[in-house]
């Protein structure tokens, strides 16, 4: 039997290479931002689907997502008028590429653009045919998770960002921005919900941040209750694991404590 992480880690991965399709269609359809945010997706726990930012076709507000329950991707209008569906199970990223892109050619649409990144390694070969997750149920809770426990951040520290998923790293994150007098950016303080990668084996939240004016020493952070401090070559910051996480009262926790400290060092 697998374990829970097993299952999170498995499910990341097949919803990592489906993101791609959804980031493709900001890509290439919606007007491109500094940050490329026109690429990134949100997690709606109502629906349990994965959903990218909708464009404009034939006087309609259009959106490509991806409904965990069904296993399938949906071409929705703004009232879920079912538009094309595909079946995912049993499916290649190759076959779910030209499906894309029959049904976006069939509209006169352009498919061309490239996303502005490129993985490390494909979550999953082209060749490779996806095998849906018979349970989905831990994937949809610690998301979810993340939404509620983002938007709690959101409210406590009075500022605002929209809750995303990046498709690059495909993390639920937030993200802080301290301009200067002109406007320009000189701080900065992100946080979310990481797949398990090079710093850690399985899915964590995090908390993070710079300041041009002077360099931040998290060698000197206060301890945290909950979860600790990282200090690495490739990567400074608050860590706490799903395991160690448990439930959304210490994650809230978490997240309160670290960015208390890192705000006090950029506004101090």
């Amino acid at each position: 039997m697998k374990s829970l992480i097993d299952n999170l880690n498995e499910a990341d991965r097949i919803l990592h290479s489906l993101a791609q399709f959804l980031a493709l269609i900001g890509t290439n359809l919606l007007p491109a931002h500094s940050d490329d945010s026109q690429a990134n997706l949100v997690w709606n726990a109502e629906s349990q689907q994965m959903e990218g930012r909708p464009f404009n076709y034939n006087g309609q507000q259009i959106r490509l997502v991806v409904n965990l329950p069904e296993g399938s991707l949906y071409f929705l209008t703004a009232d879920n008028q079912l538009l094309a569906t595909f079946i995912i199970g049993g499916k290649t990223p190759a076959e779910t590429l030209s499906w894309w892109q029959d049904v976006l050619h069939g509209w006169g649409l352009s498919t061309d653009k490239p996303l502005s990144y490129q993985l490390d390694q494909a979550p999953i070969d082209s060749q490779t045919s996806y095998r849906w997750p018979a349970d989905l149920v831990p994937w949809i809770e610690w998301r979810t998770l993340a939404n509620e426990t983002l938007q709690t951040l959101n409210e406590k520290t009075s500022q605002f960002s929209e809750v995303r998923i990046w498709p690059h790293h495909f993390d639920t994150g937030v993200y802080y921005s301290f301009p200067d007098d002109a406007g320009k950016e000189q701080a900065a303080i992100w946080a979310g919900y990481a797949i398990a990668d090079a710093l850690s084996p399985e899915p964590y939240f995090y908390l993070a941040g710079y300041d041009t004016r002077k360099s931040i020493d998290f060698d000197t952070a206060t301890k945290l209750s909950v979860g600790n401090w990282l200090v690495t070559p490739d990567w400074k910051g608050a860590f706490l694991s799903v395991t160690e996480a448990a439930n959304l009262e210490r994650i809230n926790h978490f997240f309160e404590e670290s960015h208390g400290w890192l705000l006090m060092k950029i506004k101090g």
